[in-house]
């Protein structure tokens, strides 16, 4: 009987090490980067937010600028753009990710191709490292993962190329799309006209609802991004946040929705938000008044204080109401 119960505790016990090692074990990269690395050859990057932007792409890394072999416009197949990454709402409740059209993901509105539009970018791989890094891949509890996909270059010249994209992983994945900030969605439209993509993709991305805030409900979602910003960096402990995220994505409604819809998630939204941000709103005065500095994300964020792309969108961002 003794030695019955080793055995088990035995398998036991291997079986939750292996477990561990698992979770702990940095995820495998799709192969073709792996083999651009090992033989320092370029490789394909396919960008559909706001790194269609080239100067966006350009400068996003801290380590330097970013050299890019070519950049073309191209279409992948079978996958659409979503804007299910998970971020901070009511600020920018979604990012851009490539998505399956047959996953189960929702689009707040679909484009009439199940297809996306955006830039097949050439790198060498320290280049796309580059990238990679400012995106938060590789990082722990990074939002994107690499996917490979093919996309067929604009050029009939040219044959189609496997490239890499990013997708949300499943713990930032949302249901369904959110509304992109209406800042957001400027980037895309300024890179998708460098780019010359399709005019009935680009006016896909002019009639796509964004997200509109009121002044007010913008200052206190940033005075609250700067408490629970401050919270997580100094203590190192994102409760605080992980719980709003939490409360703000069960009140949230796109902003195609009805008036009464919207008002109400404005009300709830500032109930959330209010306390964080009478305390984010301190922070900054005492910041401020001892000629402390705020690392750059917080900086990035406060300039969007006085942005009015962030509270109305320009011309043709105006939403389009639901039919």
């Amino acid at each position: 009987m003794k030695l019955k119960v080793l055995s088990v505790n035995w398998i036991f016990c291997c079986c939750l090490v292996a477990a561990l090692q698992k979770s702990t074990d940095p995820p495998t990269r799709p192969q073709i980067v792996q083999d651009a690395f090992n033989n320092n050859t370029p490789l394909y990057y396919f960008g559909l937010g706001s790194n269609m932007l080239r100067s966006k792409l350009e400068n996003r890394s801290s380590q330097g600028k970013i050299e890019i072999l070519s950049m073309e416009p191209a279409v992948v197949p079978s996958h659409r753009l979503a804007f299910n990454l998970r971020g901070f709402p009511p600020l920018e409740p979604g990012m851009g990710s490539l998505e399956p059209v047959n996953a189960t993901s929702r689009a707040l509105m679909a484009y009439n191709k199940p297809e996306c539009h955006g830039a097949l970018v050439q790198l060498v791989p320290e280049m796309y490292e580059r990238v990679m890094k400012s995106e938060g891949v590789g990082m722990n509890q990074s939002g994107y993962e690499e996917i490979v996909v093919t996309a067929v270059p604009y050029d009939p010249r040219k044959p189609p190329v496997q490239a890499i994209a990013l997708r949300a992983k499943p713990h930032v994945r949302l249901r369904r799309d959110p509304s992109p900030s209406a800042r957001y969605m400027d980037i895309l439209r300024q890179g998708a006209a460098e780019l010359q993509l399709k005019p009935c993709y680009q006016e896909f991305l002019a009639q796509h609802p964004v997200q509109i805030l009121p002044t007010w409900l913008r200052r206190l979602s940033i005075y609250n991004l700067i408490f629970t910003f401050s919270l997580s960096n100094k203590l190192k402990w994102r409760g605080v946040s992980k719980m709003q995220s939490w409360l703000l994505f069960r009140v949230y409604v796109p902003s195609n929705a009805s008036w009464i819809c919207r008002h109400g998630c404005s009300v709830c939204t500032a109930g959330i938000l209010l306390p964080g941000a009478i305390l984010g709103s301190a922070i900054k005065m005492v910041v401020t008044k001892w000629g402390g500095d705020f690392p750059p994300f917080l900086k990035r964020m406060m300039d969007l204080l006085d942005d009015p792309l962030v509270a109305a969108p320009k011309a043709n961002a105006e939403t389009v109401e639901p039919k």
